[in-house]
């Protein structure tokens, strides 16, 4: 099962961003998973349920988007959705096509505590002619 090696890496990742941040725990991640990437979601979401503990998303929750499989047709040139088990041109029938969407695997958000900035302070200076 190499979600649970894509997860890791992913909770990598969001590790890297929240500590960019300084950021104290991560509530919510966003990825994308196309059809056509090989990545089961629901085996990907049982992994993050064991990898998380510990790491600052440990209390975050995953939200998984997929995107449908869409392709360009190199015999006609149209754009159509598709079925992933049938990359065929719905306008022409051709199975010449190049896959443009739902091959993906993506980290497209994350959601983190941020500690609050302190307010900005002027200075002042003084400067003397003499």
């Amino acid at each position: 099962m190499h979600e649970f090696s894509i997860c890791s890496a992913l909770l990598e990742q969001v590790a890297a961003l929240a500590g960019k941040r300084g950021a104290s725990a991560v509530q919510r991640i966003t990825i994308e998973v196309g059809p056509l990437s090989g990545v089961d979601p629901g085996l990907l979401q049982a992994a993050f349920a064991v990898l998380r503990t510990g790491s600052c998303s440990a209390g975050a929750n995953l939200f998984i988007d997929t995107p449908p499989v869409r392709i360009r047709c190199m015999a006609c040139g149209a754009e159509s959705i598709t079925p992933p088990n049938r990359l065929a041109c719905a306008q022409c029938g051709s199975f010449r096509s190049r896959i443009v969407e739902g091959d993906e695997l993506r980290l497209r958000r994350v959601e983190m505590s941020v500690p609050a900035l302190p307010p900005k302070q002027t200075v002042r200076s003084a400067a003397s002619i003499h």
